[in-house]
């Protein structure tokens, strides 16, 4: 069978929302060889759609795509240009907004289209054009693909343009109209709606017209899904499946995230792929381990049940590829994981991601399970979905207990590592200014946090850290990296090398215990191997921290920091391949 051409596989992704497929498959496609404009165009809408988007200007034009006459690739850097006049302040929005309008009226008037035309026509109005919104408004009206649409995208421009007149009733019959049509799909609705959440923004005595379009365009949220395990039972699976089902009705995602245990958590994932529904599976660890200890445990007929789930998923990720060594944690950690990475696809869609739970009522102290997650979902602000199961079985059989080594405990925290680019190139009299310079620098900033770092050390120029959570973690890596980063004079003669601090981070479960070298507590473990793999392909002077570290970073309802998709990442010393995130932070709302 011959392989599916990825600029499809790419563009599908992209039409259902799914920006960091998207932009995996048209990258790894680039690095295989297939170097078509239409795949990096494809990359560059991905990072775009995600909000990254000086990394989306910087890749346009690394791919030379502005020379490329093609009507889509062009109106691109209208839209890149747009992106930025959302972002900027008052005294620049006017000047980047027409400079996206004019992008746009060139590929128009070159090649007239009623897309490159609606976005030329809304983009002079937010740059305060307003005559000439309106004018082009009326001509798009007249194009005959808008006047009688066969489609989305025509119908939902119909509409906009009659928002850019003024005229209510018209723009919201078009796009009821639109919402209709087969080719509606997440990501196109997605796109609209943020269409007109930027014209509200911007010209707020159109907010009124534009209310009732968003209420009709508004995405489905992101279904992050948990519930109890439980033995193998017709009847009671099929209680619960209907309630599941009307559930499912109310809070109508197109998207869900979560595991694959028996019970529940397989009854939800049969009920979002029968609605044709997007399934995104994250198991806490090994497949088979985790097949062992939370698929066969209630009966043997959910392993094939488990099997038929996973293959007909869009994803399937893992918190971590290590096997189960005993260690409960590694399943909060897991559904931690999962509730991020819906978080984080709910921003990219301009949507809320929320929880269903298939719960009894219980003790909530448990540390890892249903109960526990329910909590960890609802402490964080976030609305959950809960379904009292009935009468289920949960007296599984579950696999003799795995014994934890001796004088260990386990946490999960996040770990920092970070060198310096071209130390080994610096002259002998520079190493005293480096101690003085880049790691009296670090120490300083990690002694600001005081108990929130867990462990300090310092090697060459090799810096390792555990810090408790992702949150101060984030803080003490941005902190150091703004104070290292403008370094004395003699600390960048380092032979023609690239000299300067590089950081990565990660966030997973790791052993803890004691030092009898160094005679203090230390942490340790596969996880920590993994970070000290991130920072030797980090670029100098940036932070790549992995997935699993933006998830966790995600929960937070106060979103200070901004986690941009750099894709997936070989790892130093034949260490795998992880998908990697740039760390900034954000300033009013937007990433920098």
């Amino acid at each position: 069978m011959a392989a599916a051409d990825p600029v499809v596989l790419a563009g599908d992704a992209l039409s259902r929302g799914d920006n960091l497929e998207a932009y995996d498959i048209a990258m790894s496609a680039r690095e295989e060889g297939i170097d078509t404009p239409r795949l990096a165009y494809i990359a560059t809408l991905a990072l775009a759609r995600m909000g990254d988007t000086i990394m989306a200007l910087d890749f346009y034009e690394q791919a030379g795509l502005a020379e490329i006459d093609d009507d889509d690739i062009l109106a691109l850097w209208g839209r890149l240009k747009k992106d930025l006049a959302e972002k900027a302040g008052e005294e620049e929005r006017a000047a980047l907004f027409a400079e996206a309008s004019t992008a746009y009226r060139a590929v128009y008037e070159n090649r007239p289209s009623y897309f490159t035309g609606i976005n030329a026509a809304t983009t002079a109005l937010l740059a305060g054009d307003r005559e000439a919104a309106e004018e082009l408004a009326r001509k798009i009206l007249e194009d005959p693909e808008v006047a009688k649409p066969s489609g989305f995208y025509a119908t939902a421009t119909a509409a906009e343009a009659n928002v850019l007149l003024g005229r209510a009733s018209e723009a919201y019959a078009a796009i009821a109209d639109a919402i209709s049509w087969s080719d509606a799909s997440v990501g196109s609705k997605a796109s609209t709606f943020r269409q007109m959440m930027l014209i509200g923004k911007v010209v707020p005595d159109m907010a009124e017209t534009i209310a009732p379009l968003l209420e009709a365009l508004r995405p489905s949220p992101v279904l992050v899904y948990t519930g109890h395990m439980f033995v193998a039972d017709a009847a009671a699976e099929a209680a619960l499946a209907e309630k599941i089902d009307a559930a499912l009705d109310r809070l109508n995602p197109d998207t869900a995230y979560g595991a694959l245990a028996c019970g529940a958590d397989i009854l939800v994932a049969e009920a979002i792929l029968r609605r044709g529904l997007e399934l995104h599976v994250v198991l806490p660890f090994e497949r088979e381990d985790f097949v062992t200890q939370s698929v066969r445990p209630g009966g043997e007929t959910w392993v094939d049940r488990f099997d038929h789930c996973l293959e007909r998923a869009a994803r399937v990720s893992y918190a971590t590829d290590m096997g189960y060594i005993g260690d409960p944690t590694l399943f909060s950690y897991g559904s931690a994981v999962a509730m991020g990475l819906a978080r984080m696809r709910a921003r990219h869609l301009r949507t809320s991601a929320v929880q269903l739970a298939i719960a009894q009522k219980e003790n909530n102290s448990l540390p890892a399970g249903t109960s526990s997650d329910v909590a960890i979902w609802q402490r964080l602000g976030h609305h959950s979905e809960i379904i009292d199961p009935g009468a289920i079985d949960r007296k599984l059989d579950r696999p003799p207990d795995i014994a934890m080594p001796e004088g260990v405990t386990r946490v999960a925290h996040s770990m920092i590592f970070a060198d310096f680019a071209g130390f080994s190139k610096l002259s002998e009299a520079a190493l005293p200014l480096f101690t003085s310079e880049i790691f009296g620098k670090a120490g300083a900033v990690l002694d600001e946090y005081g108990d929130r770092v867990l462990y300090r050390n310092s090697w060459g120029d090799a810096l390792y850290a555990v810090i408790a959570t992702p949150i101060d973690a984030a803080e003490i890596v941005l902190k150091l990296q703004r104070q290292v980063n403008d370094v004395p004079e003699l600390l960048r003669d380092c032979a023609g090398s690239n000299c300067g601090m590089r950081i990565g981070l990660h966030h997973g479960p790791i052993y803890r215990g004691h030092d009898a070298v160094s005679m203090r507590t230390s942490f340790f473990g596969t996880e920590v191997t993994r970070t000290a793999r991130i920072e030797p392909v980090t670029p100098t002077g940036e932070v790549y921290a992995t997935e699993a570290f933006a998830a966790i970073l995600a929960l937070e309802t106060e979103q200070r920091f901004g986690t941009h998709y750099v894709g997936r990442v070989q790892l130093a010393k034949d260490y795998g391949e992880l998908a990697m995130y740039k760390l900034s932070r954000r300033d009013n709302g937007a990433a920098t």
